[in-house]
């Protein structure tokens, strides 16, 4: 299982497997995990050299990125056992189109969301910085024409001795400023503190300051052949401050070897949508969100399948007490492999007690009960658990002592098995105690073959 670390202040420690990873998102970056460190929450584990991060926020829970290191396929087993074990759904986030493909060939059912307002904008370096060709043009105006204005200008790189110059400059700045989105905003709180800590962070930063002022200030970092730009402001009272702030912390920082400029997202602020399009971005990069779907999924309720006589079905209210004298039968349950009493705890023993478990279990995708029923009664039970990410699941169950050795069983579990190929079942397994033999021999009638064991149980399995 992973134990799972909080990152706080401690970014850093992060930062070599942020550099070994082929992501260039913004969101992969030691800058925008610091700032946002308090809304977008980050548990994050090392395991073999390979770093394991999972993301919070107030709108979503336990959503991973791929995983960054030497052993990402190990780093998958680990994720999707904490998922099945926390019964949480498996969605990897900030996810790159050639890794959505990875996902793709590697699971047997995907699904893949974006949305366009997280897409990071990226720009070829050597262009961007020389505001070069005809579709520059605008950008080339803009800054000949501050520097006519502004003849005196100068372009600083940041150092620990300015910060309270540029404390000075983000006040006036957001005295000036109708932010109008709540991002804006946030980031405003948090830029203060962000180029306080920029020396340790291994930020770089640049403002451009007239007679002693400064004007525009830009801040950001290096990673890989890529430049990303977490932070830009300026007082709008200054023509072409923008362009010429972007042009001139590109030429500091995109020299050799880079090759991009990571100018982040727009959140959908349509105003500034609009002002990174006119820069050219080579490639608007989507992010994607990949949710890996189980079998369970695919159930569609209710269900209603016809074995003969008998009929598999949900397991409804009617058949609340028969529900309840399967379960308190101690004799059958020896075999079960789960004793209620474990989660029962100090509530009563009811037949609602158990139909709400049975409920609470199929919220969670962790299990699906069905009712074998013969003329309306239920006889039995079938269960189809642990849904794994590979098109496989394992069934078990149990029956009423009257009804077994009739054949029923075997009957109805083999139109459930039926019924799981038709939804896409690659792989069918099952389990029993080793003492009991009626269960093993039902198991192998099916089709399924031993494949392990352990001091107490027989484990089968079927393609």
């Amino acid at each position: 299982m992973i134990n799972f670390s909080r990152l706080k202040d401690n970014v850093n420690i992060i930062k070599g497997y942020l550099e070994q990873s082929e992501n260039a998102f913004c969101d992969i970056s030691i800058g925008v995990k610091y700032m946002w460190r308090d809304e977008y929450v980050i548990d994050y584990a090392i395991i073999e050299d390979t770093l394991i991060m999972k993301e919070s926020s107030t709108e979503y829970n336990d959503v991973f990125y791929y995983p960054m290191g030497k052993n990402v396929d190990l780093a998958l087993r680990e994720i999707e056992e904490y998922c099945k074990t926390n019964s949480i759904p498996l969605i990897f986030g900030c996810v790159e189109n050639a890794v959505v493909i990875k996902l793709r060939n590697l699971y047997d059912d995907v699904k893949v969301q974006s949305e366009r307002n997280w897409d990071d904008y990226i720009y070829d370096a050597e262009k961007f910085k020389n505001y070069s060709g005809k579709k520059y043009s605008g950008q080339r105006n803009h800054v000949n024409k501050f520097k006519r204005l502004y003849p005196n200008y100068t372009v600083n790189v940041l150092t620990e001795q300015d910060y309270p110059k540029i404390e000075k400059f983000l006040k006036e700045f957001e005295r000036g400023t109708d932010f109008s989105i709540w991002t804006e905003k946030s980031e405003q709180e948090k830029v203060y503190d962000y180029v306080k800590n920029a020396d340790k962070l291994k930020q770089v930063g640049a403002f451009i300051e007239i007679d002693g002022k400064v004007i525009a200030f830009s801040m950001g970092e290096v990673i890989n052949d890529t430049l990303i730009v977490h932070v830009e402001k300026g007082l709008k009272t200054y023509e072409g401050v923008y362009p010429t702030m972007a042009q001139e912390f590109a030429k500091l920082f995109a020299g050799s070897g880079i090759k991009y400029i990571n100018r982040e997202e727009d959140c959908g602020d349509m105003g500034l949508r609009t002002s990174k399009l006119q820069y050219h971005p080579i490639e608007i990069r989507q992010k994607n969100t990949v949710t890996v779907n189980t079998l369970f999924d695919k159930i569609v309720p209710p269900v209603k399948i016809n074995a003969g006589e008998l009929t598999v079905e949900d397991i409804t209210e009617n058949f609340k007490q028969a529900y309840f004298d399967l379960y308190t039968d101690d004799d059958l349950n020896k075999w079960w492999g789960y004793d209620y009493r474990e989660d029962l705890g100090d509530k009563e023993i009811t037949p609602d007690y158990f139909i709400s478990f049975m409920k609470s279990l199929k919220e969670k995708k962790e299990e699906y009960s069905f009712a074998v029923t013969l003329n309306g009664e239920m006889i039995g039970e079938l269960v189809a658990h642990n849904f794994g990410y590979y098109a496989d699941v394992e069934i078990g169950f149990r029956f009423f002592k009257e009804f077994q050795g009739k054949g029923y069983a075997r009957k109805s579990t083999t139109v459930l098995i039926e019924f799981l190929k038709t939804l896409g079942a690659k792989i069918i397994k099952s389990r029993c105690f080793k003492e009991n033999i009626p269960s093993r021999r039902l198991i192998e009638s099916l089709g399924l073959t031993l494949t392990h064991q352990t001091d107490t149980h027989y484990f089968f399995a079927k393609k």
